[in-house]
């Protein structure tokens, strides 16, 4: 990759993160769940994440000046590892209980974080391939 796709990995990423932040507590803490309940504060606000994480993709790719089909997987391995490290480091640092941490990765229960690191692993690859598709 790139030092320049690099760079602006990162900082989408953190731009991205900035407004998860406003997402998680703002939205889901503080509007969806004293109405709906935590569940549901969570459904829509994953929902609302993966919706627009491709739009940080784009954002990401337009910046650039031309990547490869590699380079955007590396992307998405990237935002997925600092999502990762961002999301585990902060809550320990928080002295969250590590069962709360993990209670979004319940798929079965409704719950829907797995499908937020699977946007953030492909969303770089799938709008790169439609920003510039292939022979």
């Amino acid at each position: 990759m790139s030092t320049r796709l690099a760079e602006l990995t990162f900082q989408t990423w953190f731009m991205e993160i900035a407004l998860s932040g406003v997402n998680f507590f703002v939205l889901m803490r503080l509007v969806y769940e004293p109405r709906l309940g935590a569940l549901r504060a969570h459904q829509i606000g994953m929902a609302t994440r993966i919706a627009y994480i491709p739009l940080f993709a784009w954002l990401l790719l337009e910046r650039s000046d031309g990547y490869t089909t590699g380079e955007t997987l590396v992307a998405g391995l990237f935002w997925v590892a600092m999502v990762l490290a961002f999301e585990w480091g902060g809550s320990l640092l928080l002295r969250r209980p590590v069962h709360e941490i993990l209670e979004g990765w319940h798929v079965e229960k409704g719950y829907m974080w797995p499908y937020v690191l699977l946007t953030y692993l492909l969303a770089p690859l799938l709008v790169g391939l439609v920003l510039h598709p292939g022979p």
